[in-house]
């Protein structure tokens, strides 16, 4: 059994840090001095995103059996083929599945007739997603912390040099089918305001900590590198 049970969590938009900014990044402005004529589309559809749009987080971690140049196989038999994740998580002794999906976003998006709108809160459902993904993260890193357990940074299935078929691995383990995500023959999620991640835990403190946007060629482009923060 691994260290962090299964568990379901709801994650309170109104405590995650950095939407309006990765909102910004995504949307090309800047959210503390907004156009005018585009204010009026600002503030309705966050009013209406932050009012409607609710987080939840499905988790759990397995040990893991043995790690080699190009492949991490768990306890449980699964195997990740990866040699990305099998650097990055070299030194970890479980790994943490996580799946973070956004309610709420599809009814808003077909209520929706006005484009410019429709943009808005494409963008901040996005932005929502992201930052509430890297807000569980950071709070299960925090807690674990307090055992005397550390963590890498988060992989997601997708990102440079992950195979976007991990993703059968994470929902076989997980499950997250409870908090209502799907997964299709394209191992693309539903809802689509959905973001799925692993990262590793560890006894000790970790050498090197990679991050997927230091191999990314979009890094210096992309709003949602480094965690919406460029370094």
């Amino acid at each position: 059994m691994g260290a962090v049970k299964k568990n379901i969590r709801s994650i309170p938009i109104d405590e995650i840090k950095g939407i309006d900014i990765m909102f910004g990044g995504q949307m090309k402005l800047d959210v503390r001095n907004i156009p005018d004529k585009f204010k009026p589309f600002f503030d309705k559809t966050r009013k209406d995103s932050f009012e409607t749009l609710k987080l939840d987080g499905i988790f759990e971690s397995y040990e893991v059996e043995e790690i080699k140049d190009h492949q991490i196989r768990l306890c449980s038999g699964e195997v990740l083929e990866s040699p990305m994740l099998a650097r990055a998580f070299r030194q970890s002794s479980e790994l943490v599945f996580y799946v973070v999906s956004v309610s709420g976003y599809e009814a808003l998006d077909d209520a929706e007739e006005n484009m410019i709108q429709k943009l808005f809160l494409d963008s901040w459902g996005t932005a929502v997603v992201e930052c509430g993904s890297l807000y569980l993260k950071e709070s299960l890193a925090a807690e674990l912390e307090k055992q005397g357990v550390y963590s890498t940074f988060a992989f997601s299935p997708g990102q440079h040099n992950i195979a976007m078929e991990l993703q059968k691995i994470i929902f076989r383990l997980l499950e997250p089918e409870a908090i209502g995500v799907t997964l299709n023959n394209y191992c693309l999620m539903h809802p689509k305001k959905s973001v799925s991640g692993i990262f590793g835990i560890g006894q000790e403190r970790y050498d090197e900590k990679i991050r997927p946007c230091d191999f990314c060629d979009h890094r210096e482009t992309c709003s949602s590198a480094y965690g919406g923060h460029k370094k």
